[in-house]
C-alpha cells in the first residue's frame, strides 16, 4: 500500500496568500473506485461472443446459446444493465463529489465491454495504484461475490503483465480473452473491496418505498391491498452454492475464524449467514415497515421465488421459479401443496436485484407478467433500488466505512438486519461456488447474477 504525502502548496503570486490545505477525502487511501459488474451486450452483433463468455467452460454450443438468447431480440440486443449502471454510476458520483471526495469512479464488467481489465488500466493510466471495488450484486455468493474477485485477480494478472490490451486477432477473440483497448506497459495495482450491502439502510428503504407504491397502484384499479400478496424475487442459483454461501454448522463449531481480522469484524464467523437467509433476514425488517406505510393490520402474505433459472434440466437449482409460483396461487395452493388463499392481485418485488437488468425487465415485466395476465392476477412489479437517492446513499457510505478500516479506524458495520457477511476478504469457508468447475466456468447463469 503506497504511503500517502501531505499535499503541498503554493503562492500564485507574491503577497498573495496560499490556498488552504484542502479536506482530507474520505476515501483516503484509495486513489479510485471501480465497480464491478456483468455487463451485458451493446447490439446484435455482440449477444453471442456475451453468452459465449457468460457460460465459458460450460461446453454449450453455439446453436444452443442461439436458442436461449432470444429474450435479447425484443431489446434490439441491448441489455438495460448498461444503461442502469450508467445511472447508478453518475449518481455514486455525484454522491460521493458532495461528501468530498475526489476520486475517480469507474466500472468494469465480467462478461463485457468495458472488461475488468479495460477499467484497470484506465484508471491505472490516471495514476490509480491503490483502488477500491464495489459489485453491484447486493448478496453474497459465489457469481456475487468472490467470483469477482476471480475476475480482478485475472484483471490484475494481465496489467502485471502488460497483456491487457487487444490481441491483434479480432474483436471476438478480445471478447473472450476478456481484454481491450491499447493496453499498455506493466503496472501493479493494490485492490480492496466492499462487503455485500443487501442489509444496509438504503437498500431496505429503497425496497420498501417501491413496494409501498405497487401497492398503491394496485389500489388504484380498485384491489383491496389486503388480499394482494407480496412475491419476492431475487435470482436462482444451484443447490450446492446455496449450501456453500456460508460457513457449514461444522465449520461454525470449529470456531473457524476469517482469513484477514478486519476492524468492526466479528473475529469469528457467528453471524455469517447463506445466499437465501440474507433475503429472508431483509424480509424480516421490511415486511413490518410495509404493513405500516400501508395501514394494515398484518404483515403482507409474502413468499420468497427466484428467476433466471439456467443449466441442464436435471440439475438442482433454488426454487419456485416466479411463473410456476404464480401458476400456483391462482390455483389456490403453494407450489408444495400448501393450500392458500386465491390473491386479488400479486406484487412482484425483485429485491435480489439493484437495478432494472435483463433478469428483471424479460423475466418479470414480460414473462412473469404475461403469465399474470394469462391467469387474470392483477400484477405490478416493484421498482429496484437503481438511483434511489438512500440507495446511493448508502453504497457510499460502504465504500466510506471500507477506507476507514484500509486507514485503521475502529468501524462498525451499520446493518439493518444485524446479520453478515461483514468480511471484505472472503474466508475460505464462504462464498464457494458448490460444484466442481472447470477452469473459467460460469456457473451463474446467462444472465449472471446481478
Amino acid at each position: 500500500m503506497p504511503e500517502s504525502t501531505a499535499p503541498t502548496h503554493t503562492a500564485a503570486s507574491a503577497g498573495r496568500q496560499a490556498s488552504a490545505p484542502a479536506s482530507p477525502d474520505p476515501l483516503a487511501p484509495y486513489d479510485a473506485v471501480l465497480i464491478l459488474s456483468y455487463g451485458g451486450p451493446m447490439g446484435p452483433d455482440d449477444v453471442l461472443p456475451f453468452m459465449r463468455n457468460a457460460t465459458a467452460g460450460r461446453g454449450v454450443p453455439d446453436s444452443r446459446l442461439l436458442e436461449v438468447s432470444g429474450h435479447y431480440g425484443r431489446f434490439e440486443g441491448v441489455s438495460p444493465i448498461n444503461a442502469r449502471n450508467a445511472e447508478m454510476l453518475e449518481a455514486l458520483r455525484a454522491e460521493l463529489a458532495r461528501r468530498g471526495s475526489r476520486v475517480p469512479v469507474a466500472i468494469g464488467n465480467r462478461n463485457w465491454h468495458p472488461f475488468v481489465s479495460e477499467a484497470m488500466r484506465s484508471l491505472a493510466d490516471a495514476g490509480a495504484r491503490h483502488v477500491l471495488t464495489m459489485t453491484t450484486s447486493a448478496y453474497g455468493s459465489y457469481s456475487g461475490c468472490r467470483q469477482y474477485r476471480e475476475d480482478t485477480a485475472a484483471a490484475l494478472a494481465l496489467l502485471a503483465a502488460g497483456a491487457d490490451g487487444e490481441t491483434g486477432q479480432g474483436w471476438e477473440v478480445d471478447a473472450a480473452a476478456r481484454v481491450g483497448g491499447a493496453g499498455g506497459a506493466p503496472v501493479e495495482l493494490a485492490v480492496d473491496k466492499t462487503r455485500p450491502f443487501y442489509n444496509t439502510p438504503g437498500m431496505l428503504e429503497a425496497n420498501v418505498d417501491a413496494i409501498v407504491d405497487a401497492y398503491r397502484q394496485l389500489e388504484d384499479r380498485g384491489v383491496d391491498a389486503a388480499g394482494v400478496r407480496l412475491v419476492l424475487v431475487t435470482h436462482s442459483v444451484p443447490l450446492g452454492m446455496e449450501e456453500d454461501s456460508s460457513p457449514h454448522a461444522a465449520e461454525r463449531a470449529a470456531g473457524v475464524s476469517p482469513a484477514v481480522a478486519e476492524p468492526g469484524v466479528a473475529p469469528d464467523l457467528s453471524t455469517e449467514i447463506s445466499y437465501v437467509e440474507q433475503h429472508r433476514r431483509l424480509a424480516e425488517v421490511l415486511l413490518p415497515q410495509v404493513r405500516e406505510r400501508l395501514g394494515m393490520a398484518e404483515d403482507p402474505q409474502t413468499d420468497l421465488v427466484y428467476c433466471s433459472r439456467s443449466g441442464p434440466p436435471q440439475a438442482r437449482w433454488l426454487e419456485p421459479d416466479v411463473n410456476d409460483h404464480l401458476e400456483a396461487l391462482a390455483a389456490g395452493r403453494l407450489t408444495d401443496g400448501t393450500a392458500v388463499a386465491v390473491p386479488a392481485g400479486v406484487v412482484v418485488a425483485p429485491i435480489g436485484f439493484v437495478a432494472d437488468h435483463m433478469e428483471v425487465v424479460f423475466d418479470l415485466d414480460t414473462e412473469a407478467r404475461e403469465t399474470a395476465e394469462r391467469l387474470h392476477l392483477p400484477y405490478v412489479r416493484a421498482a429496484t433500488a437503481g438511483t434511489h437517492p438512500a440507495f446511493i446513499s448508502s453504497l457510499a457510505d460502504i465504500l466510506v466505512e471500507r477506507a476507514a478500516v484500509a486507514r485503521g479506524e475502529e468501524v462498525e458495520p451499520d446493518s439493518t438486519t444485524g446479520t453478515g457477511p461483514f468480511h471484505t476478504v472472503c474466508p475460505d469457508v464462504c462464498c464457494r461456488p458448490g460444484v466442481r468447475r472447470r477452469p473459467h466456468a460460469r456457473p451463474g447463469g446467462p444472465h449472471g447474477q446481478d
